[in-house]
């Protein structure tokens, strides 16, 4: 594969054509707006004069060189070999521009989209060659972050897959491997599951946002509170990608009353100058160490784990996969099986039927593949099996 178009020129689609110039691929950066290209190409020359102090980068001129903008989609579709869409989370506009895609690239070409929780092959759909399709998920912002989620479509064929896989080694970014197409894929499920538990026992005033986030951040070692993410990446964001779930899947059907308030008020999160926390001048939150001292981490967590499990169970990811991309992706000290198998996964159970029979909550029902373990006694470090063998490592 040597030339790459990008559709969508926003901070995932110029983050994504930097880090393929980056790697010496030749790629057309399209867009509808001409401002939105200009903007896009400054943003990257910005970034690549950055990583150029940092010794980074050799030129940055050549790596500008490798990156044309184009005003016409054809003109992109035309010579490209893969096509990444990076646009607007709407269904609807992104079929559209897959039927374009369909009809002109060639029919060897791979084309991908960056979605973050829709179905591949939903999308797919739209397409004469859905074969070809598959998703390229990229982690924002992508020249920093190194995980890419590849994500298996209904129909995607093993050539093509292969080909994704080896086009984000060749970035130097760290590929898993989506095996089934589901809502949400692997991180999102996991990061969803555990902010809309963790919403709903604020909502029930169980916790309080702070302590929560406190929790998190000081003694599980989170680079930021739950809350505080959702305010980072906007209310917005958050409150799409959860409707987005309710819609497709079941688990993910109770709302938190607390997020769909904010986005209906507006309060979008640093963007608007309030969310979960106030913003003063786009300043973090002041969240103290001990606010988070009597709560149950175990709790809060126990419905991520539940999800991993969910995701094992159903052949969608690896647990290798699953503790790879959390910790990548969300920035996880650990993976969360690896957590699991530490305060013992008797104890994950317990929390996840308090939260489900206590609380009627979902997604915190206990999926069989946890009670199964729990009923073969294979608890985790303290009997040497769990989620990971710990006998066979010695």
């Amino acid at each position: 594969m040597l030339r790459v178009l990008v559709v969508g020129a926003g901070t995932m689609g110029h983050g994504i054509a930097q880090v393929a110039a980056m790697a010496g691929y030749y790629v057309y950066l399209y867009d509808v707006s001409a401002e939105a290209l200009n903007n896009a190409m400054s943003k990257i020359r910005w970034s690549l004069e950055k990583l150029k102090e940092k010794g980074a980068i050799g030129s940055v001129e050549a790596v500008l060189s490798r990156i044309v903008t184009v005003k016409n989609l054809e003109e992109g579709a035309r010579d490209a070999d893969l096509a990444i869409e990076a646009v607007t989370e709407d269904i609807s506009i992104k079929r559209e521009v897959f039927r374009f895609l369909d009809r002109t690239m060639r029919p060897d070409a791979i084309i991908a989209t960056n979605t973050s929780s829709l179905p591949i092959s939903e999308i797919a759909a739209a397409v004469s060659r859905p074969q070809r399709v598959l998703g390229l998920h990229f982690f924002n912002p992508p020249v920093l972050m190194k995980l890419v989620e590849v994500v298996k479509g209904d129909s995607t064929d093993n050539e093509a897959l292969k080909k994704a896989l080896d086009f984000v080694k060749s970035l130097g970014k760290t590929p898993i491997l989506v095996k089934r197409d589901v809502p949400g894929f692997i991180v999102n499920r996991i990061l969803h599951a555990v902010f809309n538990i963790a919403c709903h026992l604020v909502n029930r005033g169980v916790y309080s946002v702070l302590e929560v986030d406190s929790a998190l951040k000081y003694r599980v070692g989170l680079p930021m509170g739950i809350f505080e993410l959702r305010d980072f990446s906007g209310i917005d964001v958050g409150y799409m990608v959860a409707k987005s779930l309710a819609e497709r899947d079941v688990l993910f059907s109770q709302l938190c009353p607390l997020l769909e308030k904010l986005y209906r008020e507006g309060r979008l999160g640093i963007k608007s100058g309030e969310g979960f926390y106030k913003y003063v001048a786009a300043q973090k939150p002041f969240i103290p160490k001990e606010a988070g001292d009597k709560v149950d981490v175990v709790t809060l967590l126990a419905p991520g784990v539940n999800m991993a499990a969910w995701l094992i169970r159903n052949e969608v990811a690896s647990k290798e996969d699953i503790d790879m991309g959390v910790k990548l992706g969300l920035g996880y000290p650990r993976g969360i099986l690896e957590m699991a198998d530490e305060w013992g996964v008797d104890q994950v159970l317990e929390r996840l039927n308090r939260l489900y029979l206590r609380e009627g909550l979902i997604l915190a029902r206990p999926d069989p593949l946890i009670v199964e373990m729990v009923r073969r006694g294979e608890l985790g470090k303290k009997t040497g099996k769990g989620f990971y063998d710990y006998e066979s490592q010695g």
